[in-house]
């Protein structure tokens, strides 16, 4: 009776341990919530300081800024000049959000050959940054006057006395008064032309604002009749093909008629010479 009481574990001490392990676990998981929170508190009051000294900083910068220097950029040479001339008479001086919008709109009424015009306050620089870009012309076109008015890809008319053409611009003539900007369907004819090259190598392009009809006119005489501006792109991609098979079959000049497109239908006939 003595052995076995000396080897079989009470059933009082067996209950004892089991309840020792369950608190050490149950501490062990407070302590590390304890900690977590602690954690996340620290951060959250570390991001609210360096939020709040930014809005004090930004806030003293915004109501009492002053021009410490000039920088133009996006545009060379000339223009770069003379952003600069209209920039450089605020240094020094004080220089509000409604200055900045003045500048802004000074910059595009005197320059309307440049675009994403860009005036912004380096807030703890000081520097006030100036940028823009020359627009790129896609076509051109000469009003009654003789004056002469291009076309960039974002359908954009403006006047250019110094376009610094790299590459020949094509021509166009418009019937109509010159609005502001063009049909994106026209963009579209003109851009599709210039990819497809020599099929297309046209002479100019006749555009009448108040129909919104297009007539493309080729070296050899040959006309284009595209009809309403609309599905330019498609109408431009089948006039080459139809040019292009009749190549050596036809006399030149002849005319493609696109009234009927919208039908599945182009007609090609001979003019005469």
């Amino acid at each position: 009776m003595r052995k076995n009481d000396i080897y079989r574990p009470s059933a009082a001490s067996l209950g004892k341990k089991k309840r020792v392990v369950r608190r050490k676990k149950g501490s062990s998981f407070f302590f590390k919530l304890i900690f977590l929170l602690f954690f996340l508190g620290i951060c959250a009051g570390v991001i609210w300081a360096a939020v709040k000294t930014y809005h004090l900083i930004t806030s003293s910068q915004i109501s009492d800024w002053h021009v410490k220097t000039v920088a133009v950029s996006g545009v060379t040479g000339g223009f770069n000049k003379e952003l600069l001339a209209l920039s450089v008479p605020y240094e020094g001086k004080p220089f509000a959000v409604k200055d900045a919008v003045a500048l802004r709109g000074e910059i595009i009424k005197k320059y309307p050959m440049l675009k994403d015009v860009s005036v912004k306050r380096g807030l703890l620089s000081g520097k006030l940054k100036v940028s823009a870009e020359h627009r790129t012309p896609l076509a051109k076109f000469v009003l009654p006057d003789k004056s002469v008015k291009y076309i960039d890809p974002d359908s954009t008319v403006y006047s250019d006395p110094n376009p610094d053409l790299l590459h020949p611009v094509p021509f166009v003539e418009l019937e109509g008064p010159a609005p502001e900007k063009l049909n994106k369907e026209f963009i579209d004819l003109v851009e599709s032309t210039l990819k497809l090259g020599k099929e297309l190598d046209f002479a100019f392009l006749r555009m009448n604002l108040t129909e919104n009809t297009v007539k493309m006119y080729m070296p050899d005489g040959s006309e284009i009749d595209f009809g309403k501006a609309v599905n330019l792109k498609k109408k431009a991609a089948r006039a080459a093909q139809i040019i292009a098979r009749s190549r050596g079959r036809y006399d030149k000049p002849y005319a493609l008629n696109f009234d009927f497109f919208e039908d599945g239908k182009v007609f090609l006939t001979q003019k005469s010479h």
